[in-house]
């Protein structure tokens, strides 16, 4: 067998990102659950880097871990960002002093309540021991935020890193993004974290006589769009303001409009939107009809169908809620996209990433656009800064081939421009032969082959790595037919976080799995000049037929034992 050598040891150059012997647990209700177990890999400068594997091997747990955003507790391992350590290690006594300033906290919270009760019975005493309760508080809450500092100084070292010198493209595009936020306000969010805006054109007086006359502009946008509509939704307006706030009006013959104006006969002032909401596709006839009825019957079906909605006066309560508080604060959080410059700024971002009318869609909202041009988004959101590093977690999720296509084009253009490096994590094998130059397989946690992409997908030497690459479906040719061969399985699932292992985890779905596989967990050795795999039984792989061969008796022999995995 071949020699077990530490891989990292035959490299020389710096790797942008190092990931070594990670291992990380969520803490559940039911106890913690170890998500990676012993994970190394690098990614360096200008490559692109795929990470294969099935659900559940810890893909996308990896790629978070390495920004800070996973929700884990980082047990053992070290990922360093140009020699730079990446994993915050709290030191042992500042945790003991966090722990004991919490106790004192919670205590001192506890006395000074039942003080507070004491001043009523003895009140001398009582403000004595309100105020050693206060001290104690002080002191406990001024422990605990000393203890914290390291922590909170790293936070800020990684928020300098991630977004700026790193980025990623979440999965699931269709919900990654902020429905409330339009796509100018989400891009040029990050770019202001990172101080990547350009300086205003706009003093900040002009810029906030802009912020009070948006509705205004909407307004006017509006009529000048789509006038036929909006001329009717007006008119409606009007007829509801006219009742007032006081309810239903006395007279269903008449509405007052303002207060100040003549009666005017509700059936007059609907005729004119007769061709308009006849255009609409409203039965002509039945519009007539029901203006021929008295204008009592009209203004009474008509108020009760506003008042399906919410009364009007509790309308009109939250409509001066709304002014008073929510557009003060709708109008400062709108305050950086209102400048030229920067909105500028994020159009030629958009056209960077090839968005059709940029112009149109940086306005637009997420719910406007399509999944390919959210994934587009989604890029130009964690290119905005120019990082270093792009994370890409099955950035193809939901999309068509042809928007596919494009995306991965986009990708490969960013690194031949850019020269930026990038993880990309797939289950598609395919984008993983167009696109990468290095592939690391990943299994239940654990890396278990890396090499590049030629070694990994021509010569694979791990069998999960075999099975994957098996797992495909082919068509032959006999004569002038054609016929399609069932397909290939790996037998078995994923195994279980929180399943024990003493060997490899791969071993109850594996044809080749000897004692030694059960009991002695494989390391890494390097089976070609830079490439490794972490297997017992490498001296048996080197025939892909029989390799393949071996995995369909398996997976028949498995399924006839119920499909559970085989006693060994």
């Amino acid at each position: 067998m071949t020699e077990q050598i530490d891989e990292e040891s035959t490299t020389d150059t710096q790797p942008l990102l190092q990931i070594s012997n990670l291992k990380v647990h969520f803490d559940t209700m039911d106890g913690p659950v170890e998500a990676l177990h012993d994970v190394s890999l690098r990614v360096d400068e200008g490559q692109i880097m795929g990470i294969v594997g099935e659900s559940g091997c810890g893909k996308s747990v990896t790629s978070l871990t390495s920004i800070g955003l996973a929700t884990c507790e980082v047990d053992e391992g070290s990922i360093t960002f140009r020699g730079e350590e990446m994993v915050f290690k709290e030191d042992e006594r500042n945790k003991r002093i966090e722990a004991i300033s919490t106790r004192v906290s919670i205590a001192s919270v506890f006395l000074s309540l039942i003080s507070m009760v004491w001043i009523l019975i003895e009140p001398v005493q009582g403000a004595t021991f309100l105020l050693l309760s206060l001290i104690l508080l002080s002191g406990g809450v001024g422990a605990s935020y000393k203890a914290k500092m390291p922590a909170r100084i790293h936070e800020r070292f990684l928020r300098t890193i991630r977004g700026n010198e790193i980025s990623m493209i979440f999965q699931e595009p269709m919900t990654a993004l902020n429905p409330l936020y339009t796509v100018e306000k989400q891009i040029s969010e990050v770019m202001m974290e990172h101080d990547r805006l350009e300086i205003p054109e706009l003093d900040a007086m002009a810029r906030t006589i802009r912020a009070l006359s948006k509705p205004l502009a909407i307004i006017v946008e509006l009529f000048s769009s789509r006038p036929k509509q909006s001329l009717a939704t007006s008119l409606m307006i009007v007829l509801v303001l006219a009742q007032g706030t006081d309810g239903p009006l006395k007279d269903w013959d008449e509405w007052v409009l303002f207060g100040g104006l003549d009666a005017i006969n509700v059936s007059w002032l609907l005729f004119p939107l007769v061709p308009i909401l006849a255009t609409s596709g409203i039965d002509e006839k039945r519009l007539l009809h029901a203006l021929s009825l008295s204008p009592s019957s009209f203004s009474l079906a008509l108020v009760l169908y506003m008042s399906l909605w919410v009364p009007f006066s509790v309308f009109l309560s939250i409509l001066g809620v709304f002014a008073m508080f929510a557009l003060p604060s709708i109008m400062v959080s709108d305050y950086l996209k209102l400048d030229p410059v920067h909105r500028r700024q994020v159009i030629e971002i958009l056209k960077q990433v090839q968005i059709p009318n940029p112009d149109a869609v940086v306005s637009m909202y997420p719910h406007e656009l399509s999944g390919g041009m959210r994934q587009r988004i989604m890029i130009a959101m964690m290119m905005s800064c120019e990082p270093t590093l792009l994370i890409a977690d099955e950035p193809t999720t939901a999309l068509d081939v042809t928007i596919q296509a494009q995306i991965l084009s986009l990708m490969r253009d960013l690194r031949k421009d850019r020269g930026t490096s990038i993880m990309l994590i797939t289950h598609d094998l395919g984008v993983i032969a167009e696109m990468c130059d290095a592939v690391t397989v990943m299994y239940a946690g654990s890396v278990v082959e890396r090499g590049d992409l030629a070694q990994v997908l021509s010569s694979p030497r791990m069998p999960y790595t075999i099975g994957l690459l098996h797992s495909i479906p082919t068509i032959e040719h006999h004569g002038s037919g054609t016929t399609r061969e069932s397909l290939p399985i790996i037998p078995g699932q994923v195994p279980d976080p929180n399943q024990h292992f003493d060997g490899c985890r791969f071993h109850p779905r594996c044809p080749f799995a000897i004692d030694e596989c059960v009991s002695t967990p494989p390391g890494m050795v390097e089976v070609g000049p830079g490439h490794y795999a972490a297997c017992h039984r490498t001296d048996l792989t080197t025939e892909q037929g029989a390799v393949r061969d071996a995995f369909d008796e398996f997976s028949l022999e498995y399924v006839g034992v119920g499909g559970d995995a085989l006693a060994r």
